[in-house]
């Protein structure tokens, strides 16, 4: 009988509860793939909740750390000894590892979910950007599987861990919170938001490029108001964060542009799944993608994405949206559509069937494949 332990505790950055919520998810999609006689391990942190779920063949542990312990602890190829012998996957290089035999029967694989640390470390702030990269490091050396949800994500570790480093492509899915809640209207009222609108994730900056969309606002009166969610990507207030995770710095909105452009803050992860499903179209400025659940969700709820192009957000996307490079070809695409809904309709069929491309199950799946292959 095997046991596939999932590390619930992910890496400290801003994602890090989206992250928790996909572990929880993974747990099932693994539990619901399993072969016979084998079963699923939900590793927790002292300290913290342990999920409960419907399935037997899910069982939840907890170590004897709290979680803000784990990135020290876990440095040190010793705090990894517990699990010699175990399979073990984690979502993000928040991982304990170290040099073994090859006969010890451990077995572990790693998913890398974006390429952050080096193509925009900023974005980390500097002492976050440099414990992603030495446990990437640790992952590339000592895993027997890497994994990333994107080839772009591959191709980016290969270009710095060298071209023949084999990378495995696992496709992720949104959190079940990313999906439509049965009380959505409820909780995008709440929200105050209005009925048909445009959303994004955007920030503003040089990566976050929120400034896009003022301008596209701008110079098109007939566009849609836009829905400005925060919290799911880092904005201004995370480039400092070298010690604890600060929440990112408020939005502040052009006077001239007040009541077009609606600040939407969350109150749990069940809002975002109300606000995704809500939109018309998604807003993708951003020169960077974090793990891309906030996209996923979009395509679930059959929003198509309009976005800038960046390599890992175009092959998540495919043909269920539109890409434009720079602000005056990203706005002038944002009126094409809003002046032509039947473009704007067949892009919302597209993405849906995109979306099924991407399942918890399929990831479970691939995991148990990819470790029966060692």
């Amino acid at each position: 009988m095997a046991t596939l332990t999932l590390i619930a505790d992910p890496f400290p950055d801003w994602e890090a509860e989206v992250q928790s919520a996909a572990a929880r998810d993974l747990a099932q999609g693994i539990a619901d793939t399993a072969p016979r006689s084998c079963s699923a391990r939900f590793l927790v942190s002292r300290g913290l909740a342990a999920p409960e779920f419907s399935s037997p063949r899910i069982r939840t542990e907890q170590l004897p750390i709290r979680a803000n312990m784990l990135p020290i602890m876990w440095q040190s190829g010793a705090t990894a000894r517990p699990l010699d012998g175990e399979f073990v996957h984690a979502l993000t290089p928040l991982m304990p590892l170290r040099a073994r035999g090859d006969d010890d029967g451990s077995q572990t694989s790693v998913t890398i979910p974006h390429s952050l640390a080096w193509e925009a470390p900023a974005l980390l702030g500097s002492a976050q950007a440099r414990l992603f990269r030495s446990f990437t490091k640790r992952a590339v050396k000592h895993a027997d599987v890497i994994m990333t949800p994107t080839h772009a994500t591959a191709r980016v570790l290969q270009e710095h861990y060298g071209a023949d480093l084999p990378v495995q492509v696992m496709q992720l899915a949104p959190p079940s919170e990313f999906l439509r809640p049965a009380d959505d209207a409820e909780r995008r009222a709440a929200l105050g938001l209005p009925e048909r609108y445009a959303l994004t994730t955007a920030a503003p900056g040089e990566h976050g490029r929120l400034e896009w969309l003022f301008d596209a606002l701008r110079a098109d009166p007939a566009l849609p108001p836009i829905v400005a969610l925060e919290g799911v990507d880092p904005g201004p207030g995370v480039r400092e964060r070298d010690k604890e995770p600060t929440a990112p710095a408020a939005l502040s909105v052009p006077e001239e542009l007040q009541g077009r452009v609606i600040v939407a803050r969350p109150r749990e992860l069940a809002d975002i799944g109300a606000v995704l499903s809500g939109a018309v179209l998604l807003l993708q400025p951003q020169s960077f993608l974090g793990a891309g659940y906030t996209l996923l969700g979009a395509l679930s709820a059959a929003v198509p994405v309009l976005h800038a192009g960046h390599p890992a957000t175009d092959e998540l996307v495919l043909d269920a949206g539109v890409s434009a490079d720079g602000a005056g070809a990203f706005a002038a695409e944002f009126s094409r559509l809003f002046r032509d809904p039947e473009a704007l309709a067949r892009l919302a069929v597209l993405a849906c069937d995109r979306s099924r491309g991407f399942s918890w199950r399929s990831a479970g799946w691939q995991l148990w494949e990819a470790h029966a292959n060692l």
